[in-house]
């Protein structure tokens, strides 16, 4: 019999085949070990996620004004940097910008530098808030990467502690004590 056969079609052990029994019950205590770890840290943990909570609450405020922020500058850079393109369309761009030359800022085009500096400023503001934008969104991202890892290194610290003999002595005691509260 080749092992193709051993196992079923997904590949796992079926019910009936030599080892299957054995799966089962480590799975089954694999489960009851990880429920009892999250009845023991579930105040604990309660106590992080809503410190965590309010935090990313008021991140997730400042992202939503960031916003709003970014837009208003964006139309503000673009209106300017049009108002600098009526005068002067072949130092303008899509995406850039150029000074006038030193001919350019009189005759017809007088006013020019003005313009220039105006559409420049909005263009640097706008991009200060975009980038600004940006490092809070990331920031809200590694405060959720951190949280996370936090919560399953502390699971993980205390999975291990029950596995040595005084952990798992200690916490067939704290079983049996709350067991006895809930019978009396």
């Amino acid at each position: 019999m080749s092992n193709s056969d051993d196992l079923g079609s997904s590949g796992e052990l079926m019910p009936g085949q030599p080892g299957f029994d054995e799966m089962l019950a480590q799975g089954n205590y694999d489960f009851a070990k990880t429920r009892f770890v999250r009845t023991l840290t579930g105040d604990g943990v309660a106590r992080i996620v809503e410190h965590a909570a309010a935090r990313r609450g008021k991140l997730r405020a400042e992202i939503d004004n960031l916003r709003v922020l970014v837009r208003a500058r964006h139309e503000a850079a673009v209106e300017h940097a049009r108002a600098y393109g009526q005068i002067l369309p072949h130092r303008v761009g899509k995406t850039w910008i150029q000074p006038p030359a030193h001919t350019e800022k009189m005759g017809a085009s007088y006013g020019s530098e003005r313009f220039y500096k105006l559409a420049a400023r909005a263009a640097k503001e706008y991009v200060e808030i975009r980038d600004l934008l940006a490092k809070r969104r990331d920031q809200l991202i590694t405060m959720e990467v951190d949280l996370r890892t936090a919560l399953d290194e502390r699971e993980a610290a205390l999975i291990r502690q029950m596995e040595s003999p005084r952990g798992l002595q200690s916490a067939l005691q704290r079983d049996r004590c709350s067991t006895s509260r809930i019978r009396n």
